[in-house]
């Protein structure tokens, strides 16, 4: 049934299509924006800034509360906590187990506080670590967590609801190329979603509809963000509209993407964390800075088998709690403080997954910001690149090029950039037509496949 529904939906007219999405738009509407997320705005936007003390006091106290309900109401957390106490202080924390991603994979039955039927709000994710996950949300954490988002945006001069908003995520909205018209429009939310999954080739198309659209905010996947942006800069288009402010979510945002989008649409970007799982909020301020939302959960950074990880414990989560969840995430925090005044801890860096390195030929890990590094020199005849490593000593680089810029002086400059970050690695680089998306949608820069 849900096969020939879907299927019934792909071959709608464009107009019903969109019809279709306004009216689940406003069941998803129903479910992010009720009581509880009126009341917690109001809540958020009456709080004042606390000092480090009292947040860490709050955090502890949320932190206790936390444990007691996940050691009575999961299964799974009823064993894992039954020689816990309430906790004197955070640095306690270290006293339960940590939970690998793909423990809580094999036990996430057991994890759940409620029963995976209409009460609940589901959240699906996998990404580049390949273990597919169902995250069960309350309506109350789901409406906090937009609450928590949403005022975000507004101390940035959004109108989370009035705004037009563009939006470039995962969510497989078109399947055929009908007039070449790879957007839906969401009436319920102001909304018109655009598909990643076709940006390749239809550049033009989409940007002729973002200049009719004229949207006031964009947010959505850094990656195809970052593809329009560079299409826009090659090209020197000339938007007819400037975005009030640009949010990038699910991918790493290094510099290079961070200037080139900001170049592109004359606006500012911000940054933010919080993965579908639900791990504590990280955001980017007026200023620049990312801060820690300390009173949604704790972020420890250790060492696990000589990587760097965190491990996260989320307060909004009693559907599927996450305690010193193994999200397999690197984040380093500064000492710094920051000048717009809020006492939230301030994080250094966001770098993603762990899986998103490649080795040289002497065992050092090659980062995402390193090779990011080597796109940024690079000439504008390279449209898009991806690293591919099955084995220590081999690395496949994938080119999408201009055909009518791209010269073989190009390519050896690339050579040259490769070789001095990698060494005297075997290189095999293939220009393609396309280089294509994951599943989710997604663009991904790096394959590491000798870790697996």
């Amino acid at each position: 049934m849900a096969s020939y529904a879907s299927k019934f939906i792909t071959h709608m007219p464009i107009w019903l299509h969109n019809l279709a999405i306004s009216w689940y738009g406003k069941k998803i509407f129903r479910q992010r924006y009720g009581k509880f997320y009126w009341e917690k705005r109001k809540q958020l936007e009456n709080k004042k800034f606390l000092n480090l003390e009292d947040l860490e006091q709050e955090q502890l106290k949320k932190l206790n509360n936390f444990l007691s309900y996940a050691a009575q109401k999961s299964p799974y957390y009823k064993k894992v906590l039954k020689d816990i106490k309430p906790l004197k202080k955070i640095d306690q924390l270290n006293l339960i187990k940590i939970t690998t991603k793909e423990e809580f994979r094999k036990n996430l039955l057991d994890i759940y506080t409620v029963p995976d039927n209409r009460t609940a709000i589901r959240s699906f994710t996998g990404g580049t670590t390949g273990k597919s996950l169902k995250v069960l949300y309350t309506a109350r954490d789901f409406q906090y967590r937009m609450a928590i988002l949403d005022h975000w945006k507004v101390s940035l001069g959004v109108d989370v609801f009035g705004d037009k908003k563009a939006t470039f995520s995962g969510r497989e909205i078109c399947k055929r190329s009908e007039n070449k018209v790879f957007w839906r429009y969401n009436s319920s939310y102001n909304q018109m979603l655009y598909s990643t999954f076709h940006i390749n080739g239809n550049e033009n198309e989409y940007i002729q509809n973002l200049n009719k659209y004229k949207p006031d905010v964009l947010n959505g996947f850094v990656s195809a963000l970052s593809d329009l942006s560079e299409f826009i800069l090659r090209k020197k288009i000339k938007l007819s509209f400037k975005p009030k402010a640009i949010f990038t979510t699910s991918e790493t945002l290094t510099n290079f993407h961070r200037t080139r989008i900001e170049r592109a649409f004359k606006t500012k970007v911000y940054d933010q964390y919080a993965s579908a799982e639900g791990a504590p909020f990280i955001t980017e301020c007026s200023n620049g800075s990312l801060h820690f939302h300390s009173d949604t959960g704790i972020i420890e950074e250790v060492i696990i088998n000589d990587v760097q990880e965190v491990l996260v414990t989320s307060f909004n989560t009693h559907g599927t709690p996450l305690i010193r969840y193994q999200i397999g995430d690197n984040i380093s925090f500064s000492n710094k403080y920051c000048s717009c005044k809020s006492s939230y801890p301030v994080v250094n860096s966001i770098k993603g997954r762990n899986v998103d390195f490649l080795y040289s030929m002497d065992g050092k890990k090659v980062s995402l910001s390193h090779l990011a590094d080597v796109i940024k020199g690079l000439p504008n005849s390279i449209i898009k690149m991806q690293f591919i490593q099955d084995r220590p000593d081999q690395l496949k680089v994938l080119l999408q090029v201009d055909t009518d810029l791209f010269r073989t002086s190009h390519k050896t400059s690339l050579l040259k950039e490769v070789k001095y970050r990698f060494g005297n690695i075997k290189l095999d680089v293939q220009l393609v037509d396309e280089i294509t998306k994951e599943s989710s949608g997604k663009y991904r820069l790096i394959k590491n496949n000798v870790e697996k």
